[in-house]
């Protein structure tokens, strides 16, 4: 049982990391998104919907051990 706390952990920790650079990504772009045209704006929003899926990705991994890291307490 160890073994899967350390390993759900593990995968906990790289969606947290993984949601941050996504997040710090979302606000560098803005700029981005706010003065380009054209095909290099594309290319952004593009960018942006491959970022928006790693979000939604991580943050639902991230809930979960969260939660399952409360059940742990209350035992």
């Amino acid at each position: 049982m160890k073994q899967r706390n350390d390993g759900l952990a593990a995968r906990g920790e790289q969606a947290r990391t993984n949601l941050v650079t996504a997040l710090r990504e979302c606000g560098s772009l803005a700029d981005a998104v706010e003065s380009l045209n054209g095909a290099d704006l594309l290319e952004v929003l593009v960018y942006l919907d491959s970022l928006r899926f790693v979000m939604a990705e991580s943050g639902q991994l991230l809930q979960g051990v969260v939660r399952g890291q409360g059940d742990d307490k209350r035992s």
